[in-house]
């Protein structure tokens, strides 16, 4: 009787202690489940501000390139306009065929005259030859580029088919008006180049101020129709954030998509303006939000996984339970740490490329300032010269082999800077070739000498070439290494005072040749040197700006030596000169 009540009393400790494991069990089960659909979210917001900060960066670097583009393309027409204005279309033709190979990216460039003719242009097939502006009223953009300067349209229909912007370019000689230079780039130009790559997943579009679609990868829309009158009221996020983009807005945000099948998708939208001479377009990349929902699947899968394998653990031991959950906690931490560094690495990343396009950004800007400093200056100091040769009488005592001379100089300092902006522009495009042969890399050096060697003694500088033997053979491109020697020995002639010195020794180093390019001139700062073959960097401070030039000379020096399988390092301490060292393959 006793044992029974013993028995008794011990079934009922048995069931309160399996009642209590059972309740704290499914306690520790609901906590697990809670805490789970608390890690989710917080998981899926890291995620999601992450993807969206990822591609409001790929916007950016999609619209600061195609600025960048666009710019470039101005330039060069306003360089042409402003500095061959007087001459013949063969002239022009030469020049736009240059600035068609060299540029990639017109789909033409036209020369009309004065009357509204198009008399020159290339490529030929492209250009209407002939087609009178005036007679078939198509001179606004014409007048217009002739009162505020060049003139870029948005992007209108053409003849042959798709959409394509103008870039309009008076032409003056002195006062003298003598026609228009036209530049056109096709909108499938821009896509091709910075559009269609990045439209693998989801879709990108762009669109002008007035909401003109000028491009759309998901063909919600048709290009050159209006996206606002497009939209009806179930589009109206999307609505509103197209009237953001057109102004000139940059952000996130999120919308709707709805098919013509009925079927509707969430979208991600990240956009970006584009700013370019008056012109307000704007970028936008929108992925649908299952694309964020893909990264977390397999996180996903492992939880729950584990949610399932806690709870049967849970129902058989509490203890096994607490000590699971434990370590799930750890390795959910742990995971979501590891997601949120590399997500944090990508960022840092495109934040990184981004930061180096808006610093070459405002490089080119610096060089374009100089380089139009250095075309404007010897322009100036050539046309006073002619004018006072004009105007001078018999009676004045006038040098006019001076001015003659004057004339000469500046004309070689222009057309040695527009021979550095078109070298560097056609090394960088891949366009050149180094057709290489066996060479004496002594008469090389002595070719470079001899052409400057009258600069140097106009600066009272010595030029000392020596080396261990009298002939040094590599296999190169002769014309390419002459220039890369008379850049360096006109770089040391700026900076090296009157009665300096120029020494340049070539050695033997088995497979290798080195050659040494030194000078006892002022030196070049420590915080300048890791900069100088960069393109367009100068050097800063009183003596250097008296010097300033385009800023390319070393950089297209770097792209030749490199071209050649070699390398060049530069020394150099303030007040004792500079050493180029280059090395050679034999």
């Amino acid at each position: 009787m006793v044992k029974q009540k013993k028995l008794d009393l011990m079934g009922k400790c048995n069931k309160k202690i399996l009642l209590l494991i059972t309740i704290v069990s499914l306690i520790l089960l609901l906590f697990i489940v809670l805490l789970g659909v608390n890690t989710h979210n917080k998981i899926d917001e890291i995620i999601r501000e992450q993807y969206n900060e990822q591609q409001l960066l790929l916007a950016k670097q999609i619209s600061t390139g195609i600025e960048e583009f666009l710019g470039e393309k101005v330039s060069l027409i306003e360089s042409v306009a402003l500095n061959e204005p007087n001459s013949t279309p063969d002239e022009y033709l030469s020049l736009f065929k240059n600035m068609y190979e060299g540029s990639p990216g017109f789909y033409a460039i036209e020369f009309i005259n004065a009357t509204g003719v198009v008399v020159t242009g290339y490529p030929e097939e492209n250009v209407p030859i002939g087609y009178d502006l005036y007679e078939n009223n198509q001179t606004w953009p014409i007048e217009h580029a002739k009162e505020t300067g060049t003139y870029c349209t948005n992007p209108t229909q053409l003849f042959e088919g798709g959409l394509g912007s103008f870039i309009w370019v008076p032409v003056y000689y002195g006062i003298e008006y003598k026609g228009t230079i036209l530049g056109i780039i096709k909108m499938s130009t821009l896509s091709e180049k910075y559009l269609d790559r990045y439209d693998s997943k989801g879709h990108i579009y762009m669109i002008d101020r007035k909401g003109q679609v000028l491009f759309d990868g998901s063909g919600q829309f048709t290009l050159g129709e209006n996206s606002i009158e497009t939209l009806n009221d179930s589009s109206n996020l999307q609505l509103q954030i197209i009237r953001e983009q057109i102004n000139g807005s940059e952000d996130t945000g999120n919308y709707v998509m709805h098919s013509e099948d009925g079927k509707t998708e969430e979208m991600i939208v990240a956009y970006s303006p584009i700013n370019w001479k008056r012109r307000l377009w704007s970028v936008a990349v929108a992925s649908p939000v299952s694309e964020v929902t893909v990264i977390m699947h397999s996180m996903l899968f492992q939880q729950a996984m584990f949610v399932v394998l806690s709870c049967v653990i849970t129902l058989l031991s509490g203890v096994i339970l607490i000590l699971l959950l434990i370590k799930w906690n750890k390795s959910l931490e742990f995971e979501v740490e590891r997601k949120t560094k590399e997500l944090e690495s990508i960022n840092d990343s495109l934040e990184s490329a981004n930061s180096k396009l808006k610093e070459l950004d405002k490089l080119k800007s610096n060089f374009v300032s100089m380089a139009s400093h250095e075309l404007k200056t010897p322009m100036t100091a050539i046309k006073n010269s002619a004018e006072l040769l004009m105007t001078s009488g018999d009676h004045e005592q006038i040098d006019n082999h001076e001015l003659l001379e004057k004339i000469i100089e500046n004309v070689e300092r222009q057309t040695q800077t527009i021979n550095d902006l078109l070298d560097i522009a056609i090394i960088e495009s891949g366009a050149i070739d180094f057709k290489k042969e066996r060479v004496n890399l002594c008469e090389v050096i002595d070719a470079a000498v001899e052409t400057v060697s009258e600069i140097a003694y106009d600066h009272g500088i010595a030029i000392k070439f020596s080396s261990a033997q009298d002939l040094y053979e590599i296999t190169g491109n002769a014309n390419a290494l002459v220039t890369v020697f008379i850049n360096l020995i006109n770089n040391a002639l700026k900076f090296t005072p009157w009665g300096g010195r120029i020494d340049i020794e070539v050695v033997d180093m088995d497979e290798q040749i080195q050659i040494t390019v030194k000078d006892n001139g002022i030196g070049i700062p420590n915080d300048d040197l890791e900069h100088i073959f960069e393109k367009f960097y100068t050097l800063h401070g009183k003596i250097f700006d008296e010097e300033k030039g385009t800023g390319l000379g070393l950089a297209i020096v770097k792209k030749i030596v490199e071209g050649h399988n070699g390398e060049i390092r530069a020394k150099s301490k303030e007040g004792m000169g500079t050493c180029f060292n280059i090395t050679l393959i034999r």
